[in-house]
């Protein structure tokens, strides 16, 4: 019973929740990650933003860094990420770079923003200028133009 009450109690004091936002260290480096489900009062199923749901991952409470503040410059694919791609299931040539300020349709109106990073089949994990870090989005290409 007493031990039931310690784990209830760890639980209520821990510092995230599903769907916080938040930096995981992945292969070296810091990368942002949405909590998608509390295994334990240590361990964390996180998806790492602007990656396919093949890379998410359960991870100790140790490999998560704090909560994203404000907008995150992404850190170049992971080398596991970056073989896969050069492998046999290559990406082919994109519209738009990492870093390009672009315009981006939302509702039928554009609004300025910057390529955070380029995924597949010509999708960008883009960030609305002016706006926090939450708006930040995967779009298709359809909804872009350069500025």
């Amino acid at each position: 019973m007493l031990f039931g009450a310690a784990l209830a109690l760890a639980a209520c004091s821990n510092p995230y929740r599903v769907g916080d936002r938040v930096l995981v260290e992945w292969e070296g480096n810091e990368y942002p990650a949405s909590i998608l489900m509390i295994e334990s009062a240590a361990r964390f199923r996180v998806h790492f933003e602007g990656y396919e749901s093949i890379w998410d991952e359960s991870v100790p409470s140790t490999r998560i860094k704090g909560k994203v503040k404000g907008h995150v410059v992404h850190p170049p694919p992971p080398p596991k990420v970056r073989a896969r791609m050069n492998s046999g299931d290559k990406m082919p040539m994109s519209t738009f770079r990492q870093g390009d300020r672009v315009k981006v349709e939302w509702k039928g109106a554009y609004y300025p923003a910057i390529v955070l990073e380029v995924l597949r089949n010509e999708r960008y994990r883009i960030h609305y200028e002016g706006y926090d870090a939450n708006w930040d989005e995967t779009v298709e290409v359809s909804r872009i133009q350069r500025r």
